[in-house]
């Protein structure tokens, strides 16, 4: 018995020397160092801030002490800044790209170095990975709540994690045990092996099979279309665009689409609901469908539903061509008050735009 106990000892000890080993190893190659997502009484997971590194392609990723993938923490805005703030799920907050590389930081640059010399402009991601529409509205709530963060225009773009909208609904013993899973994955997600394994080798096997077990996700934007809550869905918009317009904030919407998405492809119910809430509340809408499908689709995505960075600059180019219209864009150039009736002057902009380049649906 002592040979025995003594054997089965020394095989734990090595066991656990090579998961050390194998531990400290794969930190040598990003592994362990992927963005940890901490539970959160309102908003059921967001981001730890740091410096870390992008699941897909282990690029820089930083998150500031707001939680947005922003260099720096937003202080309240000077006489000669405008800032934007985009609010999304994982293809917003920059999925296997770069801090440079995700459509609010090409668009950063391109306001900076475009026509507009009277202001400095700032874009921010406010992008969480796996949130669905219903998380972001309450998103867009926290952050125009919040007299820090100012923002002149508000992008909200569509979600595809359509299967855990009614996550936001969790209550009591229900919302607790959520909560543990998100605690419980925020400490397993730190483990190098874990990454190595789970989210490396056995990803479309177990990880996005199974992490709603652990915390809520999905690529699908046509299946999860089971017992839709559409009347949610557009209370969350509606939310959105009340916050907004009640901070004189611009809200533009950002339909984004699937690898092999067409406009003769069939819809998610939530896209074709946000097409038609542009429409009747007269809401900027930029259609990324029918440009994202005119070109490569192996160059614009590097999965089913996330942008690769030449992705994300289309999608900052096409943002760009319809801010560069709004009335609060013009009228902070020009050093002039924005017009009165402004959402009347938005609507006109955004129809002209649908005629000209077709990357505003209006339907």
């Amino acid at each position: 018995m002592g040979a025995k106990k003594h054997g089965f000892l020394k095989s734990i000890g090595i066991f656990l020397l090579v998961c050390l080993a194998c531990e400290l190893g794969l930190r040598l190659f990003g592994y362990g160092n992927y963005t940890v997502y901490r539970p959160d009484d309102r908003l059921l997971w967001v981001p730890e801030p740091g410096r870390t590194v992008t699941v897909v392609n282990h690029l820089p990723i930083t998150i500031n002490d707001q939680g947005f993938r922003y260099p720096f923490d937003l202080k309240p805005k000077h006489g000669d800044e405008f800032r934007i703030i985009a609010f999304g799920d994982s293809s917003t907050q920059g999925w296997g790209v770069d801090d440079h590389s995700h459509y609010s930081a090409y668009l950063e640059s391109m306001l900076n170095h475009g026509n507009c010399p009277r202001e400095h402009f700032e874009v921010v991601s406010a992008g969480v990975n796996a949130y669905p529409n219903s998380l972001v509205a309450e998103k867009v709530k926290e952050v125009l709540e919040d007299n820090v963060a100012q923002p002149d225009i508000a992008i909200v773009a569509y979600s595809y994690n359509s299967n855990f909208e009614k996550l936001i609904k969790l209550q009591g013993a229900a919302r607790k045990s959520f909560l543990r899973r998100v605690e419980f994955k925020s400490i397993v997600r730190r483990s190098a092996i874990y990454n190595f394994l789970i989210e490396g080798v056995l990803r479309r096997i177990a990880y996005y099979q199974l992490r709603h077990l652990v915390m809520a996700g999905t690529l699908s934007t046509l299946n999860g279309m089971d017992q839709l809550d559409m009347d949610q869905f557009n209370q969350g918009l509606e939310q959105s665009l009340k916050l907004t317009r009640a901070r004189h904030v611009q809200m533009v919407l950002l339909l984004l689409g699937s690898d092999e998405q067409t406009p003769n492809s069939e819809m998610h119910p939530f896209q074709k609901a946000m097409l038609e809430f542009a429409e009747t509340h007269h809401v900027p809408l930029v259609n990324m469908i029918p440009v994202i499908s005119s070109k490569d689709q192996a160059a614009m995505f590097m999965d089913p539903a996330h942008p690769t960075a030449a992705g994300h600059q289309v999608i900052a180019g096409q943002l760009l061509q319809l801010i560069n219209n709004l009335p609060s864009y013009q009228a902070a150039c020009s050093g002039t008050n924005p017009p009165a009736v402004k959402v009347q002057s938005t609507l006109a902009v955004t129809g002209r735009h649908a005629q000209e380049t077709g990357n505003i649906n209006r339907q």
